[in-house]
This record gives C-alpha cells, structure tokens and sequence, in this order.
C-alpha cells in the first residue's frame, strides 16, 4: 500500500499539466507559515548563535534582543535566508510554507528555477526586512501587487520570471 502510494504521489509531482496559478489564499498561509518559521530561525541564529557563541552580549540593554546593526549579524541573516529561501526553490521549487500548503515555485514558461532567479526572488521579498519601521509597508506592496493583477503574480515573481503554483491536491 505504501509503495503505491509513493508512486501516486511522485505522478502527481511530476503531472505539471494539472498545475493551476496558486490563489491568494494559499500563498498568504504559505507565507505566514515561512514568516513564523523564518523568524523563529532568526531568533535562534541571533541570539544563540551570534551573541552567545560567537562572543556578542545576549544580555545587554535589552535582554533577548537580537542587535542586527552589526556586520557579523546581518551577514548571518542573510546567510540564513539562502538557506531557507534561496536553496529550497532553487533546488525543489518549495519552502517549508509551500510545501505544506501544496504549492511550488516554477518558471513562468515552465521548468525548475534556477539559483540566481530564486536568489533575485528572494532578495525581493526578503528586502522589507531592511527598511526597519518601514517593513510593512514593504509587503504591503507586495501584497498588492500579487491580489491585483489577474495572472496571480506578485511583483516578485514578474522580475524574476517566476510563478507560483498549486499542485494537485487529493480528490482533484
């Protein structure tokens, strides 16, 4: 039962032609799940890894407070959104929130996405990160521009030449 399974599973996955442009909905949980589980990381990578072992204060001024000013500690963030990002949908087209959500990133005219198309896609979505305060206002933008125009794609993806798609689920 279980091989059968397996197989069924891995035809779906490769039955690209069922694919569908993946809903606002969708993308949203995925996202929030990517966000919850990015900032946890963070969190992780921040204060336990850069302040503790490699020698920063954990308990300065504000006791639990990752300082991201420093190079060492946005060198690391960004090292981690490789590695949570960048690598994933380079390498399966999927984060941990698109693969739970069953969705996947492919190229606009079909096919996997390179590493440098999902290094620019990610660059771009990861960017609000950077402007402080203004971080919302950032996504923001890329909300809109993924809800409004009729092909599904957000920003992000446009530049990229990318798209984000729902693979067939259960009884479909």
């Amino acid at each position: 039962m279980g091989r059968l399974r397996r197989r069924a599973l891995a035809s779906a996955l490769l039955d690209q032609s069922r694919e569908t442009v993946a809903t606002i909905g969708w993308r949203l949980a995925a996202r929030v799940t990517d966000a919850v589980t990015f900032g946890w990381l963070a969190a992780f990578v921040l204060i336990e890894i850069d302040q503790r072992l490699l020698g920063g204060d954990p308990w300065g001024l504000e006791p639990g407070r990752p300082v991201v000013d420093s190079g060492r500690s946005l060198v690391l963030l960004l090292v981690l959104i490789g590695l949570y990002e960048v690598a994933p949908v380079a390498a399966r087209g999927v984060t941990l929130g698109k693969a739970l959500s069953g969705l996947r990133v492919r190229r606009h005219g079909g096919g996997s996405v390179s590493v440098v198309l999902s290094f620019v896609r990610s660059v771009l979505v990861y960017a609000p990160l950077f402007l402080g305060v203004y971080a919302f206002l950032g996504w923001i933008v890329l909300l809109v521009s993924f809800a409004a125009p009729r092909s599904g794609r957000g920003l992000h993806d446009r530049i990229s030449s990318t798209i984000v798609v729902s693979l067939p689920r259960g009884g479909e």
